[in-house]
């Protein structure tokens, strides 16, 4: 079972935020100065911020004196973000909150994730964050080490570490909206979340954060998941068949069910799942509902051996654009494969990301009566 005496902990550190909102005090500029314990006084120091998912841009950088001192002052356009702190010399990281103010970073270098972070609002709320992950990582670590207990009971505990964070993140988000640690970690599940969910998350932080970059990037979100949700129209494609010559456009199947399968040669999942669409075509092509697979592949022989190899026998298509690149998974917002979307005969989506007994409901209820 969950111990209420750890959650009844963890209320009360999230409830302690508010106290804190009193004593926020605004300052022009954002000057961090730290000391990391045994860096080598050669390392440079980048402060990095996010730029795309794999992309980094450099906002700042430092030199260490021979104490393993540090300053850098971060540009006023950075203000309000989530930035990282690498050191040439290393691979580990850790990150801080660019708020206006004087931020104190401290740390040694054999435990770099555990620096400490303090000196303004959002940083004194990111450290109290961090330092409650590295305690259940702590507790998961040493609950996989055990031997006394058993697989089974592991997987409970696990199950029960799990509803904490959530918890705990849940309580942070809802009781912060002016906080951007609340704005970030309601951020960092989008791909997950479906368009109603961002929705409620955008009504929430708008009041604070209606300009800020994450706010910008989840309404950005809501309205693609919002174009492609049930009830709308799905939007329209031309792309090639496997042979990368012949068309293929979604408009061709108007009048029929089509089941839209989004996947790729590289997607171990999608391979899996294929076995499952194979057994749906088999199911339901002979009533009414026709199939395309859709390939975020850009190596077209990859992709023809992958079909030849799991028997994807429908209409196969691609703009042979590697994963995000893929135009049409741009416009269906795909962030994760496999997924699927159900399309009825006048064109509108009736089932958006669906898989798995949801899918097969779905189709049920339409083909057999």
């Amino acid at each position: 079972m969950i111990n209420m005496n750890r959650l009844a902990i963890i209320v009360v550190i999230v409830c302690g935020f508010l106290d804190v909102n009193a004593t926020y005090a605004v300052e022009k500029q954002c000057i961090v100065k730290g000391k990391i314990i045994g860096v080598d006084s050669k390392a440079n120091l980048y402060v990095l911020k996010k730029t795309g998912e794999f992309t980094v841009d450099t906002v700042a950088t430092a030199k260490f004196n021979d104490q393993g001192e540090f300053t850098f002052v971060v540009p006023s356009e950075e203000k309000g973000k989530v930035l990282d702190v690498r050191f040439s010399s290393m691979r580990g990281f850790f990150s801080f909150i660019s708020e206006p103010g004087n931020i104190r970073i401290n740390g040694d270098i054999s435990n770099i994730y555990a620096v400490q972070v303090k000196g303004t609002v959002e940083n004194e709320r990111w450290n109290t964050y961090r330092d409650q992950m590295m305690y259940w990582t702590k507790d998961r670590n040493m609950l996989n080490m055990s031997k006394d207990i058993s697989r089974e009971d592991k997987i409970e505990r696990h199950k029960q570490l799990d509803l904490l964070q959530k918890h705990y993140v849940d309580s942070l988000v809802m009781n912060f909206p002016n906080s951007v640690v609340a704005l970030y970690l309601a951020k960092m599940p989008l791909p997950m979340l479906n368009h109603e969910e961002i929705a409620s998350l955008l009504t929430q932080f708008e009041p604070y954060f209606a300009e800020h970059h994450y706010f910008q990037e989840m309404k950005e979100r809501y309205n693609i998941l919002r174009k492609v949700s049930v009830g709308m129209e799905a939007p329209d494609f031309t792309s090639v068949r496997e042979d990368g010559k012949t068309v293929i456009s979604l408009a061709d199947f108007k009048g029929k069910y089509v089941l839209l399968d989004f996947w790729a040669s590289w997607c171990v999942p999608c391979r899996a799942e294929n076995k499952h669409t194979k057994e749906l075509y088999e199911k339901y092509h002979s009533l009414g509902l026709e199939f395309i697979s859709f390939s975020l592949d850009a190596d077209i022989k990859a992709w023809n051996k992958a079909i030849q190899t799991d028997g994807l026998v429908w209409n196969n298509a691609s703009d042979l654009k590697v994963g995000k690149l893929s135009p049409v998974a741009q416009k269906y917002g795909i962030d994760g494969l496999p997924a699927i979307w159900v399309i009825d005969p006048q064109g509108k989506v009736i089932g958006d990301n669906i898989r798995g007994e949801e899918l097969n409901k779905l189709l049920s209820e339409i083909f057999i009566k």
